[in-house]
């Protein structure tokens, strides 16, 4: 069986050293898809909020891809 010598940690970086099988391989593309539709959501109900709204959460219209990313990706 042949492995990779990459591995997501759980912040969602990649690091080096730790290696995967086919099954992890899997889960961590499922993971990412789950996370690719979080962030979605997220930004369209943003995206959704009258500029009021966003003003009285503290938060502008040109921030909003920003927030959606730290929102799932914690970045």
């Amino acid at each position: 069986m042949t492995t990779a010598s990459i591995a997501r940690s759980d912040a969602g970086s990649l690091d080096a050293g730790a290696e995967w099988t086919v099954g992890g391989v899997a889960k961590a593309l499922a993971r990412g898809y789950k996370d690719y539709l979080a962030y979605h959501a997220t930004l369209a109900e943003l995206r959704s909020l009258t500029n009021k709204q966003l003003s009285d959460a503290g938060m502008s219209r040109d921030a909003l891809e920003r927030i959606a990313l730290k929102a799932v990706y914690g970045n």
